[in-house]
């Protein structure tokens, strides 16, 4: 716990985003991050940048584009 008595922020890499949103792929995890598609932080410039995932923004991503069928 942080010293507010809060849960930290639990930050994905690209492959944990990836499992955690049940895609192939971890490069398409970090293409939707660049193309702004999905939810991320970036660090770093350039060709070498790395993107992390909250788990809270992906999940809010996901409930989002949930369909519902009757």
């Amino acid at each position: 716990m942080s010293p507010l008595g809060e849960t930290p922020a639990k930050f994905l890499t690209a492959e944990e985003a990836a499992v955690h949103l049940g895609c192939l792929n971890s490069r398409t995890v970090s293409r939707w991050a660049r193309e702004g598609y999905l939810p991320a932080y970036a660090l770093g410039e350039g060709k070498r940048r790395l993107w992390r995932f909250l788990l809270t923004d992906l999940d809010a991503w996901m409930r989002a584009r949930r369909t519902v069928t009757a």
